[in-house]
């Protein structure tokens, strides 16, 4: 028994260990940025464009080839030779056959070659360089519409916990008032209808909750799959609204989408100038040498021809006419070229007004927020007098059940205030601290 005691409590904290916490937004976006798979797929991009930009620049280098080789001449192949090439008194027309060449053939080489002036690889060297740009922008992007993603799924946590807790009092309260309304139904002091109107309200504060109750489970599961986690997931942070507001709304930073067009563009121009350079001429540079041995007895170089030859060769490659394919080719490189330009403008002043109007509407939110918590304050004091008159007999049933769905009805908007308050806070906080890849 005590094994078996010792046993479940080790299997107990073992699974209390392997809960992952998370008690803040930052704590969740740190995180992510280490876990969460588009991040890390981001993330793995940036290096093999990096790689890619690398394998461009040593493209430029010179290539060095060595070689050797081995051959065996099994038959010698026998050539026609005019007989009077070597005995001028031969008929005309008379041939001798002779073999020439030896059995075995040990060879080396060098090779050398370079593109000494290859304007098309030099500007592929800045289109990979711009298209790391863009990967790097696009990483940027992926982490600030995750990070949005993620702040959502977290304050949709909080706000359905805080409003769980809401929705147990309200039970409660239908609870008392169907308990009371039994009573008095029991004494004949008011009528089924309205016993039936109170069990109603019981039913729906109770579907309520049920519903709540499954749908944070539902978010919990968004959370774990957003951060890529298998186990189970605690959040121990709470809504307080002391702790949130912002110290300030200005945004300065540029936009992330703002900033992969700005990079699309810069690759386009760099795409067009590398297709541009098809009309530029090429100059190659090549060395060789090769070293052969010659013989007629297998691995025996004691008694080979040896035979070496080297050349240096310089090649110039102009242009003239390609059927006019370049000129096609440069044509729909600038239309695109000139088509990101006007995506970029059009990013530029959309994003502005975006910022401008999300931080109308955090201003907006703040000022909502404040009113309806007001009225709840209000609702809930009334509705604590409305209880006191009708446990004492003062109202009636259906005025207690009136005033009882007003105060859950004031709920439902100051939750829905809530959470407008909380969509543009989390938007401007991340507005402003996450705009580059770390």
């Amino acid at each position: 028994m005590k094994k078996l005691f010792l046993l479940v409590l080790f299997s107990y904290g073992f699974q209390a260990f392997a809960q992952q916490r998370f008690g803040s937004l930052q704590e969740v976006l740190a995180y992510a940025d280490a876990h969460a798979a588009a991040i890390k797929n981001a993330d793995i991009q940036q290096k093999i464009s990096h790689s890619q930009s690398r394998a461009a620049k040593e493209a430029l280098l010179p290539t060095v080839n060595a070689s050797g080789g081995y051959t065996d001449n099994i038959t010698l192949q026998p050539t026609l030779v005019p007989a009077n090439l070597f005995d001028p008194t031969a008929p005309a027309g008379s041939y001798n056959e002779f073999t020439f060449g030896r059995k075995y053939l040990y060879t080396t080489g060098l090779q050398a070659n370079w593109n000494v002036l290859d304007f098309e690889k030099w500007f592929e060297l800045k289109t990979t360089a711009a298209q790391e740009a863009v990967n790097k922008a696009s990483a940027t992007a992926i982490r600030y519409n995750s990070f949005n993603e993620l702040a959502q799924t977290y304050y949709a946590i909080l706000l359905t916990e805080k409003y769980i807790a809401i929705s147990a009092e309200n039970l409660m309260v239908a609870d008392s008032i169907f308990k009371t309304s039994s009573e008095k139904y029991g004494k004949g002091i008011i009528t089924q209808e309205n016993l039936n109107r109170a069990k109603i309200q019981q039913l729906q504060a109770k579907n309520n909750l049920d519903n709540l109750q499954y749908s944070v489970k539902e978010l919990y599961y968004k959370l774990q799959r957003q951060l890529n986690i298998s186990g189970p997931i605690v959040v121990t942070d709470s809504i307080n609204i002391q702790d949130v507001p912002l110290e300030e709304t200005t945004i300065n930073s540029p936009h992330p989408e703002v900033q992969l067009q700005e990079a699309q563009a810069t690759m386009a121009e760099a795409r067009l100038k590398q297709v541009k350079s098809l009309y530029y001429p090429s100059l190659n540079l090549l060395y060789q040498y090769n070293y052969t041995w010659a013989g007629d007895s297998f691995l025996n170089f004691g008694n080979t021809n040896q035979l070496s030859q080297q050349l240096f060769g310089v090649k110039l490659s102009v242009p003239i006419f390609n059927g006019l394919a370049t000129r096609e080719k440069v044509l729909q490189t600038n239309l695109a070229f000139e088509q990101q330009q006007t995506l970029l403008e059009s990013k530029e002043i959309q994003a502005k007004k975006d910022d401008e109007t999300l931080v109308l509407q955090y201003q907006k939110s703040v000022q909502e927020l404040q009113k309806q918590g007001e009225i709840l304050d209000l609702q809930q004091q009334n509705d604590v007098f409305t209880a006191n008159r009708y446990n004492s007999g003062i109202i009636s049933l259906d005025e207690r059940l009136d005033k009882f769905a007003d105060l859950l009805a004031v709920q439902n908007q100051y939750m829905q205030s809530l959470s407008n308050y909380y969509v543009s806070y989390y938007q401007i906080y991340i507005r402003q601290t996450i705009t580059t890849q770390p």
